[in-house]
């Protein structure tokens, strides 16, 4: 099994890389800037800061913070090689220090965009965006040669269970308090 996914991954990243350098350019741009672990919390709490949205910023930094951490810890544990350390014919067009699994730009774009989301789900311009930042980020990262795609899903599917694990939290230990508070306020 671990053969036919490393052939898979493999395949796709040299299919990916087929573009040429012509898409370096905009890989750049969404790795480095619209979906870097650095950039995009900042500025979507400052953003949300901005227009007034300051629980969501609050929560949005919270788990930011946490899956940076997680992310840490998992690329320590797992030890994953990238793909242009172990295979000559990918070219690495950004060079990165840490281990690849899992991908820290698909998780937390996903963990950070997905709470933002939650927040706002009846947005389609909202959802589109996001939907759309996600899988060109992904892509970005294949493109660059600095994970392979299976690196790049690990991260998105622990983000999925981490903003799973904050809904739950969320729900149980703060909303709660909320609808208490609002509901206690009504009474008065």
């Amino acid at each position: 099994m671990f053969e036919i996914i490393s052939s898979l991954d493999t395949s796709i990243v040299y299919a990916v890389q087929s573009i040429g350098p012509t898409w370096l350019p905009v890989a750049h741009l969404l790795s480095e800037i619209i979906g870097s672990t650095i950039y995009l919390a900042p500025i979507v709490i400052l953003t949300l800061l901005a227009i007034g949205k300051k629980r969501t910023a609050l929560e949005i930094f919270i788990v930011f913070i946490v899956s940076g951490v997680l992310v840490y810890i998992l690329k320590h544990l797992i030890e994953a090689p990238r793909p242009y350390w172990i295979d000559p014919s990918v070219f690495g067009y950004v060079i990165e220090k840490d281990f690849g699994m899992p991908s820290g730009h698909a998780l937390i774009s996903m963990v950070v965009l997905g709470w933002l989301w939650l927040r706002h789900p009846r947005s389609l311009s909202l959802s589109l965006g996001v939907g759309t930042i996600l899988i060109f980020v992904g892509l970005s990262r294949i493109y660059l040669g600095v994970h392979y795609p299976s690196q790049v899903i690990v991260g998105w599917l622990i983000g999925i269970i981490l903003l799973i694990i904050f809904t739950w939290m969320d729900r149980k230990y703060f909303r709660k308090r909320d609808r208490f508070v609002r509901t206690s306020a009504k009474l008065r």
